[in-house]
């Protein structure tokens, strides 16, 4: 079940009653960050609800085991079969004769872009951004960037999370600079057109549309965030960024 970008506040009347039918829900704290309190919140719908991370759900065994027998709801912040995790324990769940009922919402994928007034029929494929060290910078991100930007596509970056938080908007930028002088293909420079969405889908939501040396000298911290990395803007989409986002030149 996708909840989407709003905690339960983005639930169906529908949902409410399965989540609150359910024998156990488990809420997945690994793959997406929710909104504050969104847990407590669901424990007041159904006081049998745990937290899953990451080991729980690709272990996905005893949530099939009691899935055989109980009503087992695995509650998403965003949209229900956006990440590859979710879809592996639909397919073990298939695979053991399980009737497997899909909860779609909001996603980041789609409501960050509409947001900002870019055409969505223009963006290429989906990049994530890791965390890097001295022994791991994966230049394959730039490298899809890249391709996109040189197609005329516009580029959605998702940002890793750690400890409950996105990776900062300053240290993706880093990252990407710092990519561009291993590639030396001038597709990322402090001129750089971006847009930088935080917190979307909630009351405290914010879009900033800049280029990289404005957005670093803003000092991002707030998360969950993410960014776009646009292809050549047409004039509706230039007209729209500025109406609809906060301009930073």
């Amino acid at each position: 079940m996708g909840i989407g970008l709003r905690g339960i506040n983005s639930i169906t009347m529908e949902m409410y009653d399965v989540i609150k039918k359910s024998d156990l829900v488990y809420f997945d704290i690994y793959t997406s960050i929710s909104p504050d309190k969104t847990f407590e919140d669901l424990i007041k719908i159904n006081a049998n609800t745990l937290k899953a991370t990451r080991d729980v759900l690709e272990n996905e065994g005893p949530i099939i085991e009691r899935a055989v027998t109980e009503n087992i709801t695995i509650v998403v912040t965003g949209d229900a079969l956006s990440a590859t995790t979710h879809n592996q324990i639909r397919r073990s769940a298939i695979e053991k004769g399980i009737d497997v009922n899909i909860y779609e919402n909001a996603s980041i994928i789609t409501a960050f872009p509409s947001r900002t007034g870019l055409f969505i029929y223009r963006f290429g494929s989906i990049v994530s951004m890791p965390f890097t060290s001295d022994k791991f910078f994966p230049l394959s991100v730039y490298d899809k960037i890249y391709k996109n930007y040189i197609n005329n596509m516009h580029t959605l970056i998702l940002l890793d999370l750690k400890d409950g938080r996105t990776m900062p908007i300053n240290d993706a930028l880093n990252n990407l600079l710092a990519m561009e002088d291993k590639k030396h293909k001038g597709l990322i420079r402090e001129d750089t057109l971006l847009f930088a969405g935080i917190k979307i889908g909630s009351c405290y939501e914010k879009i900033y549309f800049s280029n990289i040396s404005k957005m670093l000298e803003l000092d991002i911290e707030d998360s969950p965030a993410s960014i776009i990395i646009p292809a050549e803007l047409n004039e509706i989409e230039l007209e729209f960024a500025r109406s609809f986002c906060i301009n930073v030149f």
